[in-house]
């Protein structure tokens, strides 16, 4: 991750630094200048003040043109890093497996792209660039002191040095726990708001406002209880330094004094000195912020590197280059179970369906039946053997290959915030009038008509501005447009009456004779008329058939047959 970006941008941190150098080179000139002028004004040698008053100002502008050029290949540098980790890490979230979500925290997520992003930036930033300054300053101004003016008197100076670098190290460590805890928070309570945003609408029917402000509350409080913690032990570093270096400004100024009333050095040495020992003192609370940022932002980066090391989908399924797929699908005694299962999701299940014909998958909720779909659309791995389309092993054929070639409508028909008609079309080279084909297909003609933007109707965050029934429709008109080989709907109609439904199979019928289709639901209306039932209960196939041959069987699904009746007429 970070060796492609510095392969790319890492040339821009040589002259960087290198600028960065010669600026902190430039700074330790002022204290010479300061103190030859003041010396020359003291004997009120005017002919010579001038100049050397003039020599700060030509320092300054040095100290400018250097320090926007370190900036410039420094600060910039760090910002393509952040625009470069974002890149890479949304690429990464998009070609992650979709067991990866089953596990991962919204919060968690979203702390990644902003909280950690930021940090890795500012470490590669000016966090760098202020360790480099930092340390060059402080070599050059103790070089002056020492070499330049009084070897003795910057030692005895700088003698509290050591207990102000342990106060950084010892510091720094309680600092960094403490900013880590902080920042756990902020991805827990990233997590509760994304959370309660996104099921407002339940929240509001259960008249939960209260009591999950209480949660948000209780989170809130212990984040800023940990932020308080955080920034109260940074808050010691720098008075416990400047108390350090106050002795280091009481030696220069008695010892010092002492020195230039015995001669031993000049007045513009002693000024020059105390100049030198604030420089020093500068660049040690420096390097204390920095070891606090630099802990943050390793801490971050060792975040962002296990999550860029979760295996993404093989560059096999990602990449494409073959044909189109077949229609026809078979199943060889399918079992499977999920990476964090205790129990098999789906046990030896087989049926084929080939071009023209629909089958229907039905039974109890968690019987298995959208287990199915997933593995159809490859979104889990199968074992070799168990799966075919088009008479390939689905192991064999790239993941982009087959999701190219299927519609899928999943149960919670997700929209996007764009218009019906963005929505519908999603990517696709559909005009509008194949766009407004498939959603009368689906059912949606009416609907539109009695909507003054008609396709231009935004649909909101995840479809809010529509009804159920009328997401579900969308959904299968998206799926529609793409003009599938294989269509997948999963409980696709679970929202729209009987009339609706028997509307849209009637207008699928033309559709489906050219396609595989499979249709999964709850509602047996919907799978009254396909060409193979399925029922499934405890993750295996208890019965098949058609419509009537399972009726006549008089098993689960008969069962389940008359209960919908009874629950119908009764409505």
């Amino acid at each position: 991750m970070i060796k492609d970006f510095l392969k790319k941008f890492g040339w821009n941190y040589i002259p960087g630094f290198a600028l960065m150098i010669v600026c902190s080179w430039i700074q330790t000139r002022a204290p010479l200048a300061l103190g030859k002028a003041v010396e020359l004004a003291v004997q009120r040698d005017a002919d010579a003040f001038f100049p050397a008053a003039l020599s700060i100002l030509y320092i300054a502008l040095g100290v400018f043109v250097t320090r926007f050029g370190w900036r410039w290949f420094v600060v910039r540098t760090s910002r393509e890093m952040e625009v470069f980790l974002r890149d890479r890490l949304y690429t990464h979230l998009i070609n992650l497996p979709v067991g990866f979500y089953s596990t991962a925290r919204s919060g968690d997520l979203m702390a990644y792209a902003i909280n950690d992003v930021g940090s890795v930036r500012m470490l590669f930033g000016m966090v760098f660039a202020q360790f480099v300054n930092s340390v060059s300053s402080l070599i050059f101004s103790v070089s002056e002191m020492s070499a330049g003016i009084h070897p003795r008197l910057t030692l005895f100076a700088l003698l509290p040095l050591p207990a102000a670098l342990v106060i950084v190290l010892l510091l720094g460590r309680i600092v960094r726990l403490r900013a880590k805890k902080a920042q756990e928070m902020f991805s827990l309570l990233s997590g509760h708001v994304q959370e309660n945003i996104n099921g407002m609408r339940v929240l509001k029917a259960f008249a939960q406002e209260k009591p999950q402000y209480k949660e948000y509350e209780k989170e809130s409080l212990e984040k800023l209880g940990a932020n308080k913690r955080w920034y109260y032990a940074a808050a010691w570093m720098d008075p416990l330094i400047k108390t350090v270096f106050g002795v280091s400004y009481a030696v220069g100024l008695i010892y010092g004094g002492r020195l230039v009333m015995d001669g031993v050095i000049a007045l513009r040495d002693y000024i020059a000195f105390n100049s030198y020992l604030t420089m020093v003192t500068t660049p040690i609370i420096t390097i204390g912020r920095v070891n606090n940022n630099l802990q943050k932002g390793l801490a971050s980066y060792r975040r962002l590197k296990l999550l860029m090391d979760e295996p993404t989908e093989s560059e096999f399924d990602l990449n494409d280059d073959g044909g189109p797929l077949g229609k026809d699908i078979e199943v060889k005694d399918l079992t499977f179970r999920y990476a964090i299962g205790t129990r098999d999701a789906l046990r030896n299940i087989s049926f084929t369906l080939k071009p023209g014909k629909m089958l229907g998958i039905v039974g109890p909720t968690g019987s298995g039946k959208s287990t199915v779909l997933s593995l159809l659309l490859k979104l889990f791995r199968t074992q070799r053997g168990m799966l075919f389309i088009g008479g390939q092993d689905i192991n064999d054929v790239p993941a982009e290959r087959i999701r190219k070639c299927v519609g899928y409508v999943p149960q919670d028909g997700f929209l996007f915030d764009e218009s019906i008609e963005e929505n519908v079309r999603f990517f696709s080279n559909a005009d509008t009038d194949e766009v407004r084909s498939a959603l009368e297909t689906a059912g949606m003609k009416g609907d539109l008509e009695r909507m003054p933007e008609g396709l231009e109707t935004r649909c909101g965050e995840r479809g809010n501005h529509l009804s159920g029934g009328q997401r579900q429709r969308v959904a299968l008109a998206r799926a529609l447009v793409r003009k599938p080989d294989i269509l997948l709907l999963d409980d696709t109609l679970s929202a729209v009456d009987n009339v609706t439904e028997k509307q849209i199979l009637e207008n699928l019928k033309d559709r489906l004779r050219n396609l595989s289709c499979i249709v999964i639901s709850h509602r047996l209306s919907a799978v009254e008329h396909a060409d193979e039932i399925i029922v499934l209960d405890d993750s295996a196939c208890v019965e098949r058939g058609t419509h009537e041959e399972l009726l006549k069987i008089n098993g689960l699904y008969a069962k389940m047959y008359r209960l919908q009746q009874k629950g119908d007429k009764s409505a």
